[in-house]
């Protein structure tokens, strides 16, 4: 006789099982890793608005949209020398947030 296990299937000749890992299930990690998924979902929706291309770039490569709320989106860059030039394009990144949310947006730069 045998077993279900070493069976094969015509139609499937192989058997996948998924491992049963005993695991702790972290709420508030499940939320964060949400809430961070989500920001980065925005930013990228941000990022495909922006121009001129070098803002587009600057933001890109050096910038990280790490909170939203109400009304107030916050955004780190990498060092003090590229908030400096952050800030001159701030009214580039603000209207790249209308054109993808339809709504204005204040923009906080930080380090």
């Amino acid at each position: 006789m045998t077993s279900l296990n070493n069976r094969q299937s015509p139609n499937f000749p192989i058997q996948l099982e998924l491992p049963v890992m005993p695991q702790k299930i972290d709420p508030l990690k499940q939320m964060e890793e949400a809430i961070q998924s989500m920001l980065g979902l925005t930013w990228k929706t941000v990022l495909l608005q922006i121009s001129p291309r070098s803002t587009k770039e600057l933001m890109l490569q050096h910038g990280k949209l790490i909170a939203l709320h109400d009304g107030e989106a916050r955004i780190k860059v990498s060092s003090t020398p590229l908030l400096l030039m952050a800030i001159q394009k701030l009214p580039d990144v603000e209207s790249a947030f209308r054109k993808a949310f339809g709504t204005t947006v204040k923009i906080r730069l930080e380090v």
